[in-house]
């Protein structure tokens, strides 16, 4: 594949971070597909130590991008998080090329989640998304978040695994409500709590004009508003920057971290005919 590094300084905390702070992705795997890339992480206001980790890997025709958040209340946070973060890219590049990419992030996290397990005091949480074939596919555990700018409205495509984002899910909270909520700080699922994990693995084609943004849960700090006027009027890395401070400028103590997929170009599969619409597409040439 393609990736065009840009000539830009790494980021405050470039120490946690993996990979190119600003790229253009072109998937060998998916010709046609241009797009533009780029990521940040901060420590929250007041800390002095980030525990997010965040990377980007080229891999044989695609794209992996992944935030981890170590979590602050155990030993290690960070140690955890760029634990998680290594073992996903490693598991990733090794796992045989046959597997659908849901297999293959399904077991980069069964595998990332023992690593960190095996470390006794140490939890962090993680989603992960591959681009492959004009497809992306997210693998997540924890209450990081990957959005989606689709058509004028954007979308959560994950569930936060946390006690906030389950009384939303009830409707016993709002969406709104959710951000100050005490429950967003009580994680439901995370890496490394137990030597099993269930992961929760999603995929969706890409379309021209998406904008996806992969997020650590400081990103809560922010409205759904906030996001769209910052991620449609800048490129990648302007937006993921403006994203990182915003939410430091809100007095969000957590350690926040962006990245931003915006797709400039690709090839779209036609349509494809529900089972009613092939019978009635069957009677109507009878």
């Amino acid at each position: 594949m393609t990736v065009e590094h840009a000539g830009v300084p790494a980021d405050e905390a470039g120490a946690r971070r993996v990979g190119p702070a600003a790229c253009r992705v072109a998937p060998s795997g998916a010709p046609g597909l241009l797009a533009e890339f780029a990521q940040i992480t901060l420590a929250g206001a007041g800390r002095g130590l980030n525990e997010d980790a965040i990377g980007a890997w080229a891999r044989d025709g695609g794209f992996l991008l992944a935030v981890a958040d170590g979590l602050g209340g155990y030993e290690g946070g960070e140690v955890a998080s760029r634990l998680a973060l290594d073992t996903l890219a490693e598991t990733i590049g090794t796992a045989p090329a046959a597997w659908p990419a849901a297999r293959r992030l399904r077991r980069a996290f069964e595998l990332a989640n023992l690593a960190v397990h095996e470390r006794g005091r140490m939890r962090t949480t993680l989603t992960a998304s591959l681009l492959e074939n004009g497809i992306l596919t997210t693998g997540h555990v924890g209450d990081c978040r990957m959005l989606v700018f689709r058509g004028g409205v954007l979308r959560q495509r994950t569930a936060d695994h946390n006690v906030a984002g389950k009384l939303a899910e009830l409707r016993l909270v709002s969406v709104r409500g959710m951000r100050r909520h005490p429950g967003r700080r009580v994680l439901t699922r995370c890496l490394g709590n137990d030597a099993f994990v269930r992961v929760e693995v999603s995929s969706t084609e890409v379309r021209p004009g998406d904008i996806y943004v992969q997020c650590s849960d400081g990103i809560a700090w922010l409205s759904g508003p906030d996001i769209i006027e910052v991620i449609v009027q800048h490129d990648p890395e302007t937006a993921s920057r403006m994203l990182a401070r915003r939410v430091v400028d809100a007095g969000g103590d957590d350690d926040v971290s962006i990245q931003v997929l915006s797709v400039l170009s690709c090839h779209q599969a036609p349509p494809r005919r529900s089972w009613l619409g092939n019978w009635l597409n069957r009677l109507s040439v009878r």
